[in-house]
């Protein structure tokens, strides 16, 4: 029997159109894990990630360098067809440079009626955040605060309503509940035998972005208790997968990791794992505590200050949070998939990969990706020589 998490996973644009239809309430859409979708939550507003899919291209080959990441063009080539209409607004931060042109992209080739008044938009569609390239020094966290203070007032102003300290000290509790219960989750896949595979761990995590949090919240109780009881284990080698852009599509990935004799017990996958290792500080300002939050989002993009003095040749944020993750898990070798001209997952690889080995004493296995599912197919055999080569 599908379950509520599955039918987002298989088909997500229904979903969400039912939501909306039933409560008759507001959608918007928004790019990378950074983005504090907190603040839509206090407000009434469903957010929801957007993804791409298998499709060709229709609309955007003529817009898009041919070195750009295939992910970014098919969620931009999706909202030029028409896919995307059910949203309300989308959220655009300063993140990898190809999603941050997403801002006059969305708002040029995404047809949609405006409202004007002297040739200026009254209610901003597309709505962008100026995330800080480094997230840590003196001044970030003023600077992010204020951002994020008008990007609350753009919200309200769009909606024509307010969104209270209350409302937001109440969508920080959600958030932190749920933060609370991904980390139980995390926690059974440590377990050994495995007690849940990485392919069902995925689409658990996939589905919070999504679906309303509380909603979520609520399966995700029941879900945890039926894993922890459950008898039967889960067979495979254990494994860490980094990559990028984990949606639908490559998540395939999970399954032929799985045909091949391995599990992901771990990951890094710009998904809903990159967010939740850590619980929103209350604060008396709300807004200030949500962007000290955000900031500390492990985003490849992002880099910390390097203090003068300074011994590491690297920013090391990455590598700290690279090791938090694979620690306790047991894991026998770790998988890299990184997607054709993502510079930022590429940039950091061959520092990572020789930390891991160094720190854990594993193989390392890299491979390309083109956001297809034929290029995750030619993937088998690789994935099948390196399970072998780790049990013999």
């Amino acid at each position: 029997m599908t379950t509520e998490f599955e039918k987002y996973v298989t088909d997500r644009h229904a979903a969400v159109k039912e939501w909306k239809e039933k409560t008759q309430g507001k959608v918007f859409g928004y790019f990378c894990c950074v983005v504090p979708d907190v603040i839509l939550f206090a407000a009434g507003v469903l957010p929801v990630r957007i993804y791409g899919s298998t499709d060709k291209f229709q609309k955007v080959d003529g817009h898009l360098v041919p070195y750009g990441c295939r992910y970014v063009g098919s969620c931009l080539d999706l909202g030029a067809r028409g896919v995307y209409d059910y949203l309300d607004g989308v959220v655009v931060p300063n993140t990898c440079d190809l999603i941050a042109r997403m801002e006059y992209w969305w708002r040029e080739l995404v047809p949609r009626e405006k409202s004007t008044l002297a040739g200026m938009e009254l209610c901003p569609y597309v709505v962008y955040i100026n995330y800080p390239m480094k997230t840590t020094g003196p001044k970030v966290l003023d600077f992010y605060t204020r951002e994020l203070q008008y990007f609350k007032q753009q919200v309200e102003r769009g909606l024509r309503i307010e969104i209270t300290d209350e409302q937001l000290n109440q969508a920080i509790a959600v958030y932190n509940e749920h933060f609370d219960l991904m980390n139980q989750l995390e926690e059974l896949r440590k377990r050994d035998p495995l007690p849940i595979s990485g392919k069902e761990a995925w689409e658990i995590e996939y589905a919070s972005t999504l679906m309303p949090m509380d909603k979520h919240n609520e399966l995700l109780k029941k879900r945890l208790t039926e894993v922890a009881k459950r008898n039967n284990t889960t067979p495979g080698m254990r494994l860490y997968l980094a990559g990028s852009a984990f949606d639908q599509v490559n998540a395939r990935l999970y399954e032929i990791i799985e045909e091949c004799g391995g599990q992901v017990v771990a990951e890094d996958i710009s998904c809903a794992s990159s967010y939740f290792e850590s619980n929103i500080e209350l604060d008396s300002d709300p807004v200030r505590a949500i962007a000290k939050y955000s900031l500390a989002v492990d985003c490849p993009r992002s880099t910390e200050t390097c203090l003068v003095g300074c011994s590491h040749i690297h920013p090391q944020n990455r590598w700290q949070k690279t090791k938090q993750r694979i620690e306790g898990y047991r894991v026998r070798g770790a998988i890299y998939q990184i997607m054709n001209y993502c510079e930022c997952r590429a940039i950091e690889y061959p520092h990572l990969r020789d930390n891991i080995q160094r720190e854990f004493n594993i193989p390392v296995l890299h491979m390309e990706g083109d956001y297809t599912l034929e290029g995750l197919e030619q993937m088998r055999g690789s994935i099948e020589a390196f399970i072998e080569m780790i049990g013999g």
